[in-house]
Formats: C-alpha cells, structure tokens, sequence
C-alpha cells in the first residue's frame, strides 16, 4: 500500500502544469495603451525583448517592443495582433494601462471588462490618463531608470504618492470599488509626456544627460466611468490629504483626516478633522527658529496654506461636480435613510455642500540645525 502511495506521489510531482507555456512561444506584455482613433479602440501592447534583456551586452536598442492593433472592439484589437508576432501575448505580468483622454472621456468600463474577462490578467496594475499625447506613445516612451519603461512608470507612481501629496496611484482594484460604491467617484492621475520625439528613441537611456521623462501630473476627476475633468496640483493635494493617501510630503509627514457626516435643516453637512504633524525641511528667510514667537508663527502659516489647499481642492471638485472625496458614501453609511432621498440628485447637493474644516496642524521638530546656516554663528 505504501508503494503504492509513492508512485502517485511521484507521478503528482513530475506531472506538468496543463496550461504552462514556454518562454520561446510568449510575449510578456508590461504596458497597454488604449487609443480611440476615428472610431475605433488602437490598442498598443508595451512587450519585453528576451534579446536585450541581458545585462553583460550594451544596449543597443529598446528593451521592450511595442505592437499596435486597430479594430471596433478591443478583443479583435487584440487578436489582430496576432498577425504582426509569432508569440502569443502573456498578460499576467500587465503592470500598467493607460487610457488617452478621448477614450476616457467615452468610458473605461468596456476595455476594464475585457481585461477582467481574460483569466491571464491579475486585477493589481496601475491605471492612468495620458495628457496631450497618446496612449501608444506612453507605452512607446523609453524611461530613462528602469531597463523595463513600464515597471519605471509603476515605481515611480508608487513612490511618487506617497512622498508627493498631489499624485495618486490607482490601483485596479481601487478603481472598480469606486465604481461599485454610491456616493463616491473614480480618479486616475495624469501622465504628460516632455520632450517626445526625443522620449520615442533608444538615445534617451544611452546617452547622458537624457532629455526626455514623463511626468506624473493632475488628477482626471470621472462621473462613473467617464472622464470630466482634471484637478491641477496645487489643488489635487485635497484629494490625497482627505483619502488619507500621504504618508509624507514637502510640508507634511503624517496627515490623518477624519470624515463626520451631519444633517443641518435637512441638508447634509460635512465635517472633516484634520491631524496634520509636519518637520521644518527648509528655511529661506533669516528666522530664529528657536524664539517661540517666530515657530509658532511658522506653524499658524503652515496650517494656513493647508486650508487653503483642502478649501481649494474641495471647491474644485464641486465645481466638476464629481464627489471623488467619497462624501456621499459617508451618508450612504451614517444615514442610509436620508441617502435615499438625496441619492438621485446627489450631484447637485454636492455641489452646494457645506464642509467645515477642523484643522489641528503639529510642527514637532525641525532637524538637526534650528536657523539657516547662514544664520548660524562663526565660531
């Protein structure tokens, strides 16, 4: 009987996965672009290069390869693309999509359901709205860090959020809550493309200093799967700040904001407290940061400019009329009765909505100097 047990064991443990592929018969897709162009869904796939991937032999070309298909829908898109390589395209290693703003405006919920329809594709990429340029360019563009364009656009987004309040890297799976969920909407961050005729050749990694990057800038603000807008920086920090998705940035290292939904004469009213602890990180004026006067002088201004932001941030939104905050969630849940009268025209109550803010701003150190140096004494 034991002898028995070994062999299927054994034969469990020699046994092949059914569906495995081999290396030479895939394309790994890192990068999808998603266009719409007269009519029609362009779609661009980011495809690492086996050949260049080699870190003994110089660099001769782009690492990764792009092809592009054009078709009424993007399954056929796609399948087209089976006549341009040999290969079949490997979607489990997808790490980011980008849409054009055109195709964003028309709604990103028909490619988002073909993705999750393909049982290769894992629902953790990163989604983002391309400015004044194409998808297929995006995913075309050579990064100058990272051997692999995609995987430099994933990282930077990732470390960008958290250490600059006004991006925001949205997840797949944060996106699709959001749509599922009443009374909050969707955003993706904006991607421009500098210097791009320049971004588009292999001469931009090769060469130094390189002339060419993305950046990572505004927030594109939806209505259900729809772009509607953007939100520029200085005010998309209001919407990192109240998700309670900065963990540090130039003025703050920890932000904490609390949500308390109230009723005033059968309206809703909206209270948000805000824990905000924040480090000196540069002095540019002759200040003595040790006289109490002049730090709590500093401090009184910080937390200024920090309402000024959320009250800037908030207004814009308002004005887009798109509750990206997640307002209306909040009622969803401490007032599910009174939800379901405003729920139809919550926009417009949005729009009108009072938010009062209760900010608690804590500058606690100010490093290892307490003057600018220049301010310091000779000794």
């Amino acid at each position: 009987m034991s002898t028995v047990i070994v062999y299927i064991l054994l034969m469990v443990i020699v046994t092949g996965c059914w569906s495995s592929k081999e290396l030479n018969e895939i394309s790994v897709v890192m990068a999808m672009g998603i266009d719409t162009v007269d009519g029609q869904y362009e779609i661009s796939l980011q495809v690492v290069d086996p050949s260049q991937m080699s870190r003994n032999r110089a660099m001769e070309r782009s690492p990764t390869i792009v092809f592009s298909s054009r078709a009424n829908t993007l399954f056929e898109a796609l399948r087209k693309l089976t006549t341009e390589s040999s290969r079949k395209m490997y979607l489990s290693h997808l790490k980011f999509v980008i849409f054009d703003e055109d195709t964003a405006k028309k709604g990103i919920k028909k490619p988002l359901d073909f993705l999750f329809r393909d049982h290769e594709v894992r629902p953790d990429f990163h989604l983002a709205v391309v400015r004044g340029s194409s998808a297929k360019d995006a995913v075309t563009f050579v990064a100058p860090t990272e051997v692999l364009p995609a995987m430099d656009m994933y990282k930077a987004l990732n470390v960008s959020e958290k250490t600059w309040a006004p991006t925001s890297a949205v997840n797949v799976k944060d996106l699709l809550q959001r749509l599922k969920k009443d009374g909050i909407e969707p955003v993706l961050t904006g991607i421009r493309l500098n210097n791009l005729d320049k971004g588009l050749k292999v001469d931009n990694v090769t060469k130094s200093p390189q002339h060419a990057n993305y950046l990572f800038t505004g927030i594109g603000v939806f209505q259900g799967d729809r772009l509607i807008g953007w939100i520029e920086e200085s005010k998309s920090k209001a919407f990192t700040y109240i998700s309670n998705r900065v963990s540090s940035s130039v003025a703050s290292v920890t932000c904490n904001v609390k949500m308390k939904p109230g009723i005033k004469n059968n309206e809703p009213i909206v209270s948000l407290v805000v824990e905000t602890e924040a480090n000196i990180g540069e002095v540019e004026c002759d200040a003595d940061l040790k006289d109490e006067k002049t730090f709590n002088e500093f401090q009184a201004a910080a937390r200024e400019e920090q309402e000024q932001i959320l009250k800037e941030g908030i207004e814009k939104a308002q004005q887009i009329g798109s509750d990206i905050f997640g307002f209306g969630e909040a009622f969803h849940q401490r007032f599910p009765r009174e939800w379901h009268q405003w729920r139809g025209d919550w926009k417009q109550k949005f729009q009108k909505l009072e938010v009062k803010l209760d900010i608690h701003f804590h500058l606690n150190r100010v490093g290892k100097i307490t003057n600018p140096i220049d301010s310091e004494p000779q000794h």
